[in-house]
């Protein structure tokens, strides 16, 4: 299994507790682990297996919410030779509706635009749900034609049952990224306190050596 990205204090706490483990080796052998100690090196060692957990569990997350960003192909073309070969991403800019959309640079025409599409999952359920006001508003036109309104419907009955099969999955990441920030803010609390305490038990360590 991949070893998770860990954080700096993740990766100090980490440094620590790995130094202790080899400190009390050392005093294994020569019978001078105090039982203090010895407390001391299964905390750092169920420490160290918590931080690896967490820090796993926090890059799994963190995974899938990429994965589902992903989801959206861009099929972005230029505006004035509509073609896609020549195409640079640049860059990404805000919609004024809110979502978030892909800038490009076309080396063929030598110009810059802004896709008219999200370029992820979330904000392309706003933008279905923005069209489909569109079309619901096609379905009502009196003024438009029945072929125009039968495909507007048979597009909105498309667009619904995809919102319907996007939103619970979006809803779940967005839980579990929530839960996952608050338990990233409970694992940095303690891994501050818990570096003050262990570079003072690693004094105390070096001196029961020094004895």
């Amino acid at each position: 299994m991949p070893t998770p990205n860990l954080k700096p204090d993740e990766r100090e706490v980490i440094r620590l507790t790995n130094h202790f483990g080899k400190q009390a080796n050392r005093l294994i052998k020569t019978g001078k682990l105090s039982p203090e100690h010895q407390q001391v090196i299964a905390s750092c060692n169920k420490l160290a297996t918590q931080i690896q957990a967490h820090a796993a569990h926090r890059q799994a997350v963190l995974e899938k919410r990429e994965k589902l960003r992903k989801l959206v192909q861009d099929q972005a073309a230029c505006p004035q030779c509509h073609k896609n070969s020549q195409l640079k991403l640049t860059g990404t800019a805000r919609h004024e509706k809110g979502w978030q959309s892909n800038k490009y640079r076309c080396r063929r025409c030598n110009i810059q635009f802004t896709w008219n599409r999200p370029n992820n999952s979330w904000d392309m359920v706003r933008f279905m749900e923005d069209y489909l006001m569109e079309l619901e508003l096609n379905v009502v036109n009196e003024a438009l034609p029945l072929e125009v309104k039968q495909q507007s419907q048979a597009v909105m009955g498309q667009i619904k049952q995809n919102i319907n099969q996007l939103q619970p999955v979006l809803a779940q990441s967005d839980a579990e990224f929530a839960e996952m920030n608050q338990q990233d803010a409970e694992m940095a609390r303690l891994l501050h306190n818990m570096k003050a305490y262990l570079q003072i038990e690693k004094i105390k360590l070096n001196l029961e050596q020094i004895d």
